[in-house]
């Protein structure tokens, strides 16, 4: 029964890993089974270890959490592929919320515990106390359940909100730290005055209070997000808008060439036929001079063809060649918007890749077509210096994801697998490439 207490008070463990590991399920270095089963049978083995230890050498409990929790950090740390500060907040979270739970349980069994002899010498929990342990283990992660699993991953990948992770952190890892001050020495300090009951209303508030600052930092995000996509939308309708007015002068400078057309004629004709050459030539070359250079169309598709127009004037404006070859219809399978976010995306990166080579070197190919009615191919290559590092997900890895660099790529890739598509990231002989498949059943 001793040892079984032991086990019990270690085995808070298994749910710290797990609260740890939720929000980061996309992140982590090995996602396959076995890699699962071996870190299972592992935190198994280090709970049935700690609790040994402690009972052979009655050594505080704390003494060993202290390294066991260094040791998981660090483990934690290699395994996770994702930003530094996210990857602090959801390490300090997790030990927040196991917190809580030994704190919140002092104050509900002190009467029971205050005739526990083990407390005094090993501050070891009955098997009633270890039972309501456990218990508020799961109550807690039930209520925190979608926040780790649905709120917290949406959160970690938006770029507006890069730099925030760097200082969010101190937020759980300043509650652990008032927690575990707040824990009594012994249980009958919890029954002095109205500390107890006072202590039972502050700490769950204080957890609520936490989870409704979660919920407001996610929501605050999605209006963020919601607000950028608005202003893509705009963006791109301000580029159709320039499209249009582009197409609009070159209907009315060539319904005012094919209103001339006849008075050219008329002076080709009489100069032809009195033979007079030498100034027919000169004629027809002021005429050709004069002649508007034409409408350059991408795509029948209104809203890429804007784009395409859009990122062209600004590939010429730091001397960069863009090659196009889109065969796409006026109505895409595909919603407009996320299409062109997309392709804006991949051309601003391959723009800023491209920018820091010479000059002649600067040339992107874009190919892009229907595959069938329903399947939709892009294809974007750019040349690039240096050497690129690639995540685990197959993503480029970037240096300053913090500031908000490295995540255009990111979303490209939520887009594709919202339209069960696929991706497929190559560097050859310093050519990047990235080609993608939408799918859209009708």
């Amino acid at each position: 029964m001793l040892m079984l207490r032991y086990i019990l008070e270690f085995s808070i463990i298994i749910p710290a890993i797990i609260f740890a590991v939720m929000p980061v399920l996309d992140d982590l270095r090995f996602k396959s089974l076995t890699a699962y089963v071996t870190g299972g049978v592992l935190t198994v083995l280090f709970v049935v270890l700690g609790a040994y230890i402690r009972a052979e050498f009655m050594i505080d409990g704390i003494m060993i959490m202290l390294p066991y929790s260094v040791l998981f950090f660090i483990l934690y740390i290699v395994l996770v592929d994702t930003g530094t500060g996210k990857k602090l907040f959801c390490f300090f979270n997790s030990v927040m919320l196991c917190t809580f739970c030994p704190l919140y349980t002092v104050f509900i069994m002190a009467p029971f515990e205050a005739d526990n002899k083990l407390w005094k010498t090993a501050g070891l929990f009955t098997i009633q106390s270890c039972i309501v342990y456990i218990s508020l283990v799961l109550v807690i992660g039930a209520i925190f359940f979608r926040t780790l699993y649905v709120k917290l991953p949406m959160l970690m990948k938006q770029k507006y909100i890069g730099t925030v992770w760097d200082f969010l952190f101190l937020v759980p890892l300043f509650m652990t730290g008032l927690m575990w001050w707040s824990i009594p020495i012994h249980p009958d300090l919890a029954m002095v005055g109205r500390l107890r009951p006072a202590a039972l209303i502050f700490l769950w508030l204080i957890l609520m209070m936490i989870l409704l600052l979660y919920h407001v930092f996610w929501w605050t995000a999605l209006k963020l997000t919601e607000g950028a996509k608005l202003q893509q939308e705009n963006t791109l309708l301000s580029m159709e808008s320039k499209r249009y007015e582009e197409l609009r002068n070159y209907m009315d400078e060539t319904r005012a060439l094919r209103h001339d057309f006849r008075q050219h004629i008329l002076v080709i004709t009489q100069l032809s036929g009195a033979g007079n050459f030498t100034e027919l030539r000169n004629y027809l070359q002021q005429f050709s001079d004069g002649a508007y250079t034409g409408y350059t169309g991408y795509c029948d598709n209104i809203a890429v063809d804007a784009v395409s127009a859009h990122y062209t004037a600004f590939a010429e404006s730091q001397s960069t060649v863009i090659d196009w070859e889109l065969n796409l219809p006026h109505d895409l399978p595909v919603k407009e918007s996320e299409y062109c976010v997309i392709l804006g995306n991949l051309l601003e990166n391959a723009l800023r890749a491209v920018n820091k080579l010479p000059k002649k070197r600067r040339r992107i190919t874009v190919i892009s077509s229907l595959l069938s009615d329903t399947i939709i191919g892009l294809s974007v290559d750019n040349p690039y210096n240096g050497k690129i590092k690639f995540r685990k997900n197959g993503l480029p890895k970037s240096d300053l994801e913090s500031q908000g660099h490295g995540t255009g790529l990111t979303s490209v890739m939520n887009t594709v697998q919202r339209y069960d598509g696929s991706m497929d990231i190559k560097t050859v002989n310093n050519v990047f490439s990235v080609d993608i498949v939408l799918n859209c059943k009708r």
